[in-house]
C-alpha cells in the first residue's frame, strides 16, 4: 500500500423526485489517466496533505469553489492507488455555480445513466455505490 498513488475525490450529488445525481468530470483527450472518460473531480494528495486538505486544494483548482460540508464517504483500494472519497449535497443548479477549469465539462448522472454509460472510470462506479448506500441509510 506504501507504492500506491493516493487520490482525493468529490462526489457532489443532489436528490430530486427520489433520484440521486452525481456530478462526474468528462476528462478530455489529453489526460493522463482514463481520457475521455467520465470520473470524479479531485486529485492526487501532494506531500505533506492529509486528504481533506487534498480534497479541498483539488476542487478549489478544478471547479473554482471553496468546498464546506463534504463528508468522508470511505477509502477504496482502486489497485494501483488508494480512493479517498468524500461526497458532498448540493443544488440542482450546481452546474451554473462552478467554472470547470479541468477536464472538458462536468455534468449531472442519474443512477441510470452510472449503470449505462460505457467511458465511465470502472472503479468509480464501485465508489458511487458507496454514496447510494450512504443516502439510503439516511433515509
Amino acid at each position: 500500500m506504501e507504492n500506491k498513488r493516493k487520490v482525493a475525490t468529490l462526489i457532489p450529488y443532489y436528490a430530486k423526485d427520489n433520484e440521486v445525481f452525481v456530478f462526474l468530470q468528462k476528462r478530455d483527450s489529453g489526460a493522463p489517466l482514463f481520457p475521455n472518460h467520465f470520473g470524479f473531480f479531485g486529485g492526487h494528495l501532494e506531500e505533506g496533505e492529509n486528504p481533506d486538505q487534498t480534497i479541498v486544494r483539488e476542487i478549489k483548482e478544478e471547479l473554482d469553489i471553496d468546498i464546506t460540508g463534504h463528508i468522508f464517504n470511505g477509502e477504496y483500494d482502486c489497485g494501483d492507488w488508494i480512493n479517498y472519497s468524500y461526497i458532498m449535497k448540493v443544488d440542482d443548479d450546481f452546474e451554473n455555480k462552478v467554472t470547470v477549469l479541468e477536464g472538458e465539462y462536468g455534468k449531472f448522472f442519474s443512477q441510470e445513466d452510472i449503470t449505462k454509460t460505457p467511458n465511465l472510470i470502472e472503479k468509480d462506479q464501485i465508489i458511487v455505490k458507496g454514496l447510494y448506500q450512504y443516502i439510503e441509510n439516511k433515509t
